[in-house]
Formats: C-alpha cells, structure tokens, sequence
C-alpha cells in the first residue's frame, strides 16, 4: 500500500543540502572536518588542498595517511609545507611505522589506535571525531569524507553502511563522501531541499536515490524524471542514472525510510 507522504511528514525532519557550496568556495566557513580513508582519490590539488587547509580537524584513517602524503608527493607538494593531520586513526593494519613515528613525534598530531575489529575504520574514526569535538567544545556542521567509489565492493557497501550509522555517532553532523567525481550522502525519513548547481545542471550530470530499508516510497522535484509517491526497492525500481530538469535550483525529495543521494560533479572539478 502506497501511503501519502503528506501525512508521513507532518511534524517531522526537514533538511537543507548544499555541500558544493563549501567544497568549490575558496573562502569556507571553517565549520567542517575532512577525513581521508585508505582508498585510491584523485582530486585537483587546489581544490583539495583548499579543503584541508580550512577545515576544522584534520583526521587520516589508518593506510589513508601514507595515501595522503603519496597525494602530496605526486602534486610535488612538500608535506612539511602543509598541515599536519590533527588525528590519526584506526587498527594501524595498514599504515608503516615509519609514518606513524614520523607524526607522533610532531607533538602537533594526536594518534589514536582503534583495534576493534566490530566496526571499520572508517566508523571507528567517526567516534574519534566526535570525541574530538566534545573535548574541544568544536561547533562542526558538516565532515567530507574522502574515498574514491571504486575497488573492492565489499568496501565500497561498508562505506555505505557507515553513512547509515553516522546519524548515531556524530548526531547533527552532515556527513558526505567525495570521490573523484562525485558527492554522496544520506537522506534521512523526511522532506530534504538539495542545491544544485547551475554547472551541474546545464551539463546534465547525473544524480540518483538509492533506497537503503525496502521499500522506501518517495516524492521529487527538479528532476527530468520525477518521482511521484513512488516504490523504490531493490528488485524493483531505483532511481539510477537520472539528471536534473535543467530549470529548477534546487531538487527537493520526500521520503519515508533512508535514502542514499549520490550526484557527478565532475564538471565543477575540471
């Protein structure tokens, strides 16, 4: 039975999305941590550097922070010429020791092991920076995760699983993954409004919902191929491969169980 969404919503949560506002802004807020996985990434450097320069705190997981600094290498960036991570975290299972002597000893970059193998990484530095924030009393509205989604598919739904549980863990925190050309988040139970840019529009960059708990019935707007209280589950239909209408600014989306948005956004990193 298809319910109307009207009534799910009364009274429930309403958000307002605009990553690409504080990812291509070369003067951002500060109100944001970054955090590198250990996953191949291939980001222009100003446009990643500007975002670890401004952020808050500073985390690499585990293998991501010799991946980081082969980033810099590869860019000819001399890593003592940029900032430090603020943290280092995770089961160190796949980071030299070299490395991880090498930050110990700046006296500036905290390294904190996390050996419990019931979460990833990935979840693990999660905790770690909301810990951080608490004993720092830091004000964050928003984490950027960086991880490419390519390689291994288990790791790859992992990840996904850790958009599901970050909600728990980092309460309010906007939580996004940046790959190499594109953003994805979740989107709660609820009505959601997403930004868009004009670029991303005129360019007819793709964009999809993907339902998480089956099936999740959704309503949208702005996009070429809207959904009207429709089903969305696995062996059913999902919205993959759609675009924007081209007019509108912004996509809203009602849904009433988790979806995961993801959008291109190759054509702003060009």
């Amino acid at each position: 039975m298809c319910y109307s969404l009207s009534k799910m919503y009364r009274g429930g949560r309403s958000e307002v999305w605009n990553p690409c506002q504080d990812l291509f802004c070369e003067y951002q807020s500060g109100s944001h941590a970054i955090l590198i996985l250990n996953t191949d990434f291939n980001l222009p450097p100003g446009f990643l550097l500007n975002l670890w320069k401004q952020a808050k705190v500073r985390i690499t997981v585990d293998g991501g922070t010799g991946r980081w600094l082969s980033w810099l290498k590869s860019h000819h960036l001399d890593y003592e010429g940029v900032s430090p991570p603020d943290l280092i975290t995770g089961d160190m299972d796949s980071l030299s020791k070299e490395i991880l002597d090498f930050f110990a000893k700046n006296q500036v970059t905290k390294v904190v092991k996390t050996p419990d193998q019931n979460h990833t990484d990935f979840t693990k530095a999660l905790i770690e920076l909301n810990n951080t924030c608490i004993a720092q009393n830091l004000q964050l509205e928003s984490v950027f995760v960086i991880a490419d989604t390519c390689g291994r598919f288990d790791q790859i739904i992992a990840n996904i699983n850790t958009l599901c549980k970050a909600p728990k863990i980092v309460k309010k925190l906007k939580v996004y993954q940046v790959a190499s050309n594109s953003i994805t988040w979740l989107l709660q139970d609820g009505e959601h409004t997403i930004h868009i840019p004009q670029e991303l529009r005129k360019s007819n960059e793709w964009c999809a919902l993907i339902p998480i708990k089956s099936p999740t019935y959704a309503t949208t707007t702005g996009l070429k191929w809207n959904l009207n209280q429709s089903k969305l589950e696995f062996g059913g239909m999902v919205s993959t491969s759609n675009t924007y209408d081209g007019v509108s600014p912004t996509v809203t989306v009602s849904n009433d169980s988790t979806l995961i948005w993801s959008m291109g956004i190759e054509t702003l990193l060009v």
